[in-house]
């Protein structure tokens, strides 16, 4: 992958997540009660979100130390 290609996907990807945060935005907005199992469900989207980012940060992290020649 080029260098181009790694921050199209990483763009992608952070405007996938604000896409959903903003969408649990209006949601908790519009609703004042949560049953356990929808907080469950937003925590999960929350805690996936977070491990793409740290994939991203990882994969930065590597690509950094290693040159894109070897690959």
């Amino acid at each position: 992958m080029t260098h181009e290609e790694i921050c199209m996907l990483k763009n992608r990807v952070y405007d996938g997540i604000k896409m959903v945060v903003d969408k649990a935005e209006k949601v908790g907005k519009e609703k004042k009660e949560y049953s356990m199992d929808d907080l469950g469900k937003m925590s999960d989207v929350v805690k996936d979100c977070a491990e793409a980012i740290k994939d991203l940060a990882k994969a930065h992290y590597y690509m950094a130390e290693h040159s894109e020649e070897k690959y």
